[in-house]
């Protein structure tokens, strides 16, 4: 772009000194006009560029959040089976609290059972889409809720000192 800014000036420059070559001042009024001319050209490029530059943001914001929404409906959808079941204290799973356990229950997940059955990825999807930060040891969430699930509390009590340590 500035080197087609410079052949052009250079052109213009040599047409005006083979056209007027003692009339300084016509050189000078020609210079300052092609320099606003090559400025407001660079200035609508670049009005341009920034425009598609957003159009290209904002369609793939509008893609990450269909994504998003794609997923939250699955999850939900696969988890309505666990709908009518009486809903478990999410919060004894470590790491989770009653901001967490509210995220899961409006995504579907109410019982330890549905927690251990899924993924971590599924689940770091449903934080990030409630915009929350991801919290420590998300990871650990569905091993800690498949032993409350079997009811197994002295293993998850083990487990949750462990991870303390």
């Amino acid at each position: 772009m500035i080197a087609t800014i410079a052949l052009v000036l250079a052109i213009i420059l040599a047409l005006n000194m083979a056209i007027s070559p003692e009339s300084n001042r016509d050189m000078f009024s020609w210079t300052i006009g092609l320099v606003a001319l090559a400025i407001f050209f660079w200035l609508w490029s670049r009005r341009e560029a920034t425009a598609e530059s957003d159009a290209g943001a904002a369609e793939a914001a509008e893609e990450a959040v269909q994504e998003a929404e794609d997923l939250m409906k699955r999850t939900i959808v696969r988890r309505e089976d666990d709908a009518n079941a009486e809903a478990d204290d999410l919060t004894r799973i470590n790491g989770i609290g009653a901001v967490f356990q509210t995220v899961l229950n409006e995504a579907g997940i109410r019982t330890y059972a549905t927690l251990a059955r899924a993924s971590v990825d599924e689940l770091e999807a449903l934080i990030e889409a409630s915009g929350r930060s991801r919290p420590g040891r998300l990871e650990t969430w569905p091993q800690q809720a498949e032993l409350a699930a079997k009811g197994d509390w002295d293993a998850l009590a083990r487990f949750a000192d462990e991870l303390q340590q």
